[in-house]
């Protein structure tokens, strides 16, 4: 999530906050001076710097209800992960910045309540009740989400929760008690902080020190094989191999913005007022004028999709064309098809050319470019996901025996309506790539079958 999000969704509940606490205050008017003060004759009073901070956590609880609940859909019906740690597992294998800032969001989001309740109420200078409100409103939220399909149920979210808590109500209580107690004691309140700082440290240390990256094919929860049959038939190999690595040509922000001015200013159009909108993976460009023009890069491998939006003009419609108008309108963008790349038609003026892992001497190109032609002779849309990698090193891969062994054990990403796995059925296996988290062409076997009797392959790590 980004900076620009939370932004967003705090202006989206920031009227919802402040009506909250306007009720609240008027409902805390009426039963302290009317009820408490007039009726009851009440003599406690209630300190100034007590109604703000209580202010602060109305306004916090609602915010949190607001990203918790109402910022997304019911599309998570019945579902429960007891997994300790799945969510860490799942960003560690994908490593990407989203599935990172979703972890660390969800420590940051409950250090609000760790800090504030002790200053609220002197009570809750006490861990256990801190940590207990704590766990009572995190579980709270995730049996909500479960009972209404608003979110997962996991055992992650009460970690991080309770965990963002606790460095809350570390750093309140060692800035309160500083003074009295000294720095020893305000070291061991901001142990929680540092430990996490240093835990998280650790894991982006090893991850920068690895030569390549992490493959998202690996799954966080094993499929459950205990009840499977499994059918092989093909003779497995039980001789490692080797096979090239190969680096994809990754880009830099400042890099993919000089490529997308060059593709646009080959079309004779005016970047000076491109609009550039960066996420972690993905740059996404638009020249908005009479003729919108937009271009969705990725960093990691330099793919894109581009689209000309006057392709929605009345009378405009995809016509049928042949190969060489299509390569000569292409030329205008930049773009060379290779002559080896095999040529066919998707549908009415679409056409596609493929390159299927072409290796020519240290490159392998792979993938595939789709363009759309329309009736005033011009494409207006490019979706070019043709790739040429560049060979790395060879690496020695472990067998195709051992990969089926991980198959075996359930060591396979499966469908989320295959938790049970009843028969596995493999009728032959070969060597792929997949793109690893920092851009590397990771070789990986590939099992050709069936799993529950529908049609897939499975992949597994090759390295």
């Amino acid at each position: 999530m980004r900076i620009q999000e939370l932004i967003g969704i705090a202006r989206e509940y920031f009227m919802l906050v402040m009506v909250a606490i306007v009720f609240l205050g008027i409902v805390f008017v009426f039963g302290y001076f009317i009820v408490y003060k007039k009726l009851f004759k009440g003599k406690k009073r209630i300190r100034p710097q007590q109604l703000l901070i209580g202010g602060l956590l109305v306004g916090y609880v609602v915010m949190v209800i607001g990203v918790t609940f109402l910022n997304r859909g019911g599309s998570y019906p019945g579902r429960i992960d007891l997994t300790l740690f799945s969510s860490y597992k799942e960003a560690w294998y994908r490593f990407g910045v989203r599935h990172w800032q979703f972890v660390i969001l969800n420590i940051v989001m409950f250090v609000p309540f760790g800090f504030l309740l002790p200053l609220w109420q002197k009570r809750f200078r006490r861990a256990t009740f801190t940590i207990g409100a704590a766990l009572l409103f995190t579980l709270s939220i995730e049996t909500f989400q479960l009972l209404t399909g608003y979110g997962m149920f996991e055992a992650d979210d009460l970690f991080n929760n309770l965990l963002g808590a606790v460095i809350g109500y570390g750093m309140v209580m060692g800035l309160l008690t500083v003074k009295s107690k000294g720095v020893k004691k305000l070291l061991i309140y901001f142990s929680p902080l540092l430990a996490t700082c240093m835990a998280f440290g650790v894991i982006f240390t090893c991850y920068h020190f690895k030569e390549f990256g992490n493959l998202a094919i690996v799954p966080v929860h094993k499929a459950d094989m205990r009840q499977a049959a499994i059918s092989l038939e093909v003779k497995l190999n039980d001789k490692e191999i080797v096979m090239p690595v190969y680096n994809a040509p990754s880009y830099t922000n400042a890099e993919a913005d000089n490529f997308v001015k060059r593709f646009f200013e080959n079309l004779d159009l005016d970047t000076t007022n491109m609009e550039i909108i960066d996420y972690p993976e993905v740059g996404i460009y638009w020249l908005r004028s009479d003729r919108s023009h937009n271009i969705w890069f990725d960093y990691l491998d330099g793919s894109y999709q581009y689209t000309d939006f006057s392709s929605h003009d009345e009378g405009k419609e995809p016509i049928d064309t042949d190969e060489e108008t299509l390569k000569e309108n292409l030329t205008a963008f930049g773009i060379v098809i290779p002559g080896e790349a095999e040529f066919r038609k998707l549908d009415v003026g679409t056409y596609e050319w493929v390159m299927n892992m072409r290796e020519t001497g240290d490159q392998l190109v792979n993938g595939s470019l789709t363009a759309v032609f329309y009736n005033d002779q011009t494409i207006k849309s490019i979706e070019n996901h043709l790739v040429t990698y560049e060979k790395v090193r060879d690496v020695q891969m472990k067998s195709e025996k051992d990969a089926y062994n991980e198959v075996l054990v359930g060591g396979f990403l499966q469908a989320m309506d295959d938790r049970q796995i009843e028969n596995v059925k493999i009728d032959h296996v070969e060597t792929g790539y997949y793109l690893d988290s920092k851009g590397f062409y990771q070789p990986i076997y590939v099992f050709h079958g069936a799993v529950n009797g529908m049609e897939r392959t499975i992949d597994i790590p090759g390295i």
